[in-house]
């Protein structure tokens, strides 16, 4: 008996290979329709969610072959980019099957494995390619970034637009060892007659102090155009991240050494 549950946040349930029919064919038409799905928005340079699904789909082939067992979770996805956490995996027994519907499913498992690893290849490539191409810069109060809150902001040459977002590491409610930047967008539009400290101090949603003077500043830059949501910014909210506890994790070993 093939399994009926169905992840409504995936374009492709984990369990796919499980569902009824137990039919290479059927498995094959479906799968080659969703990747070819994920190859479009790819051409368009667009990595997100693909990219985090893809590679779910390519654990769960490597698990059904290796540990005799499916990977699946419960996971509610909060952005585009949210990554699935290995504690959010869960494992399930693979249904028992009679020999014609396990031959079926042996040889869905290995061609899906081969067109997965392919598509999982180019989304790695353009998550490359951007990731090198975006890069963060600190511009005021660097002694300030342990705090986990500042601004950042991009001079957008497409449309010479300013945007200005707050910025938070902090961990996720959900989850009490994996830090996330979340961003909050303040200010998009003409900065030609303002400066960034009017900006700040008319639309900031934090406490109208002097503190909100004092955190850290970044600019952001990119070498090419990349679609906003799916691609720039959760690649900015990395290079982010890595820049702030390269830092921080630096000075905490330098003050050991002290």
């Amino acid at each position: 008996m093939a399994t009926k549950t169905k992840n409504k946040e995936f374009q492709l349930d984990p369990e796919w290979i499980y569902q009824d029919p137990i039919d290479f064919e059927h498995k094959k038409y479906k799968l080659l329709a969703y990747l070819q799905k994920c190859d479009k928005r790819f051409d368009e340079l667009k990595i997100y969610p693909d990219f985090v699904e893809l590679s779910l789909h390519l654990a769960n082939l490597q698990s059904i072959s290796k540990e005799n067992t499916m990977l699946t979770t419960k996971k509610k996805f909060k952005s585009c980019d949210d990554e699935i956490l290995f504690k959010e995996l869960i494992p399930k027994k693979l249904p028992k099957l009679d020999d014609v519907d396990q031959i079926e499913i042996d040889k869905t498992v290995k061609y899906s494995g081969q067109k997965i690893f392919e598509s999982f290849n180019i989304a790695k490539s353009i998550w490359t390619i951007a990731h090198d191409a975006i890069s963060v810069h600190i511009r005021k109060n660097k002694d300030r970034l342990e705090d986990g809150l500042g601004f950042i902001y991009l001079r957008r040459k497409t449309d010479e637009k300013l945007l200005v977002w707050e910025y938070e590491i902090k961990k996720d409610i959900d989850d009490d060892i994996s830090n996330k930047a979340y961003l909050n967008l303040i200010f998009s539009g003409d900065s030609d007659e303002k400066t960034f400290s009017d900006i700040i101090e008319e639309h900031s949603t934090w406490n109208k102090t002097d503190y909100f003077k004092e955190v850290p500043v970044f600019e952001v830059k990119s070498s090419q155009d990349f679609p906003f949501e799916e691609t720039f910014i959760p690649l900015m909210k990395r290079q982010l991240m890595s820049y702030v506890f390269q830092v921080v994790n630096y000075k905490k070993m330098r003050n050991l050494e002290d």
